[in-house]
């Protein structure tokens, strides 16, 4: 099965039928921070937020997270690295409608260069979180205990 990328149309279609799966980032480096990129594009532009999209038909969890972490860190990161910290319900926190967020952490001991991305405007490790996070990811991190 090829993997399927939906028209923007149709993916905002989406959600008025069925929840939508997001596979999520959660970078920590050996300090303890975490990294949280700033969205460059709706929905959320100017927030901070966790590396994260949509799992597409037909691909799998570890081309998904090869694909996120290309598209939103520039640099390919490796799925056999992480632990899944956990599944999250997001039923009112994002205007598009009700997501299943999977968090997956990624380690590393020693400094990743990411290099930004068209989608991204700024990359950045947090010891305490910003301010302006979008989506209902304060609360998420706030269970996984990031204050």
């Amino acid at each position: 099965m090829s993997v399927k990328q939906l028209s923007q149309k149709d993916f905002e279609k989406s959600f008025e039928y069925a929840p939508r799966v997001a596979l999520n980032i959660l970078v920590k480096n050996s300090k303890g921070e975490i990294l949280l990129t700033k969205r460059a594009i709706e929905p959320e532009r100017g927030s901070w937020h966790y590396p994260g999209g949509f799992i597409l038909k037909g691909e799998t969890l570890n081309k998904c997270f090869e694909r996120i972490s290309s598209k939103e860190l520039g640099v390919k990161l490796d799925f056999k690295k992480t632990k899944l910290l956990g599944a999250f319900e997001n039923i009112e926190g994002d205007a598009r409608g009700h997501i299943l967020d999977l968090i997956y952490e990624y380690k590393f001991s020693k400094n990743i260069i990411l290099s930004l991305t068209k989608e991204t405007s700024e990359i950045k490790f947090f010891k305490k979180l910003p301010t302006k996070i979008g989506f209902s990811q304060r609360s998420i991190l706030n269970k996984l205990g990031f204050k």
